[in-house]
């Protein structure tokens, strides 16, 4: 459902069994090499552990996204992909008795959401110890270790949920695991207070974030902490920080 804002969270894909939905590299190149029509419904897919601040960090795992319908797209029938139905029958056992499941034991369960991990998101882990958001237009998955969040002026969303005053608000306001660990929760993203400002206010923190993003997509490994850091100082003055706040935000990273 999408907020008065415009604004809709979901969580990632439940499959019921990882083991047979999602495939690494070795195994999709062989089922295509089966039967070439098997890329058709062959998803590339995160796990929590992939999506990495700002971009995701893709493992080459792949969905079997053998669905259950969504909209006016009908549900898959998994005799049309023989080499598929032949790897997911060796887990047959397992697929018949999950709970999580569509109309036959080869579907996933429904996702009336299904479609808008083809579109713009912002993916982030369940549990993290600091803001965790990843931009993603390109058509990607998760499992249900994520989440995604949709709707407008993501990049710009991005720079904000990114920054060092969400992860302290939502340390002080979430829920944590017994070993303390942060749970970044659908109710708890919901809470984060988001400032209202124009356009051209939000104008530096979407050309930073574009600015890591390139540098990101270009080399995995590439340093950006400068870059973040300007962020962070553009949302302490929109938040309207004081000195003596930004202070005390900037310690309690440490």
């Amino acid at each position: 459902m999408r907020s008065a804002c415009g604004y809709a969270i979901y969580r990632g894909i439940t499959t019921g069994l990882n083991e047979a939905f999602i495939i690494d590299n070795e195994t999709k190149d062989a089922l295509v090499a089966e039967d070439p029509r098997s890329a058709e419904i062959l998803k590339p897919v995160l796990r929590g552990r992939d999506i990495q601040r700002f971009l995701p960090a893709w493992s080459g795992l792949w969905l079997i996204d053998t669905h259950n319908g969504y909209d006016n797209v009908p549900a898959i029938e998994i005799d049309d992909f023989p080499a598929v139905r032949s790897f997911l029958d060796s887990h047959y056992g397992k697929l018949a008795r999950r709970y999580d499941r569509g109309r036959t034991p080869y579907n996933l369960r429904n996702c009336a959401y299904h479609a808008d991990f083809a579109g713009p998101k912002l993916f982030w882990m369940d549990m993290s110890p600091e803001a965790r958001f990843a931009y993603s237009d390109d058509e990607m998955y998760c499992n249900n270790k994520g989440f995604l969040l949709t709707g407008a002026s993501l990049r710009f969303l991005c720079a904000i949920l990114n920054s060092a005053i969400v992860t302290w608000f939502v340390r002080r306001t979430a829920r944590t695991t017994g070993e303390g660990l942060v749970q970044w929760e659908k109710f708890a993203v919901e809470r984060i207070p988001v400032p209202r400002i124009n356009q051209a206010e939000r104008r530096p923190l979407v050309e930073l974030v574009n600015r890591i993003l390139a540098a990101k997509s270009a080399d995995a490994g590439a340093k950006t902490a400068g870059h973040e850091w300007e962020i962070d100082q553009l949302v302490y003055e929109v938040y309207g920080l004081t000195a003596l706040e930004v202070s005390a935000v900037e310690e309690s990273q440490a």
